[in-house]
């Protein structure tokens, strides 16, 4: 599979009605707190697959659909999970941001 066929893989299954179905049961499962902080999420949440979807297991159901391999994580989480650090999205603070 190309990154491409990949690409549109992961647009049509993370656009799918089984897949929004799961990930509400999820959300609900978790209660809507994330699975490594604990924090109680209000707004962005990610329901995250434990073992990473990559080109070769993306066909596999016992990873992408397997209640076991997700957990729900705030936005926090799931970026320092995905991108190995925290992304700080708040213009707090921030000398750099011009509003106007």
């Amino acid at each position: 599979m190309t990154d491409t066929e990949f690409k549109k893989w992961q647009d049509k299954f993370y656009h799918s009605a089984r897949w929004i179905e799961l990930r509400n049961l999820i959300r609900n499962r978790d209660r809507m707190r994330c699975r490594v902080c604990g924090k109680l999420i209000r707004g962005t949440s990610i329901v995250d697959h434990v073992t990473e979807i990559t080109k070769d297991n993306c066909k596999d159901e016992s990873i992408t659909m397997n209640p076991d391999n997700l957990q729900l994580l705030c936005i926090d989480c799931h970026n320092s999970k995905t991108f190995g650090k925290r992304i700080n999205y708040s213009i707090d603070g921030r000398g750099d941001v011009n509003l106007f």
